[in-house]
């Protein structure tokens, strides 16, 4: 793979929302991740940007079999009540679709980021399968 700057950006659980169809994105709260040092001053102030449509960041994605997945998705930051959320999204619901079978709603996931060719990527790994898990 040749990844360097990796660093784990968030452990959280999978909810339903993380899992529907019509909500397609993984939200990533700020205030539960354990870096947000992973953006370049560049990407930060693209994410940040008031203007939609302008403050998205095509992302490749790791998956849980370790493999690259073959639709790209975008990195994006919301404002949310109380926090920012950054968000996977468009294909985040075929990506999960895809990888159902690893990913189930309640299962603990690690996001990690790194680089490839300097382009940021992220990595999603299952840590804890949910007890009902088959």
């Amino acid at each position: 793979m040749k990844g360097t700057d990796v660093k784990l950006v968030i452990q959280k659980t999978l909810y339903k929302s993380d899992t529907l169809k019509t909500q397609n994105r993984l939200n990533m709260p700020f205030n539960q991740l354990e870096t947000n040092k992973f953006l370049t001053e560049d990407e930060r102030q693209i994410v940040e940007s008031d203007v939609p449509k302008e403050n998205n960041i095509e992302v490749s994605l790791l998956g849980p079999t370790s493999e690259m997945y073959k639709l790209k998705m975008e990195l994006t930051m919301w404002p949310m009540l109380s926090t920012y959320n950054y968000v996977l999204k468009t294909n985040w619901y075929q990506f999960w679709f895809d990888n159902k079978q690893h990913l189930k709603e309640g299962s603990k996931i690690q996001v990690w980021s790194f680089r490839r060719d300097q382009q940021l990527c992220f990595a999603i790994v299952c840590v804890e399968k949910p007890e009902n898990f088959y």
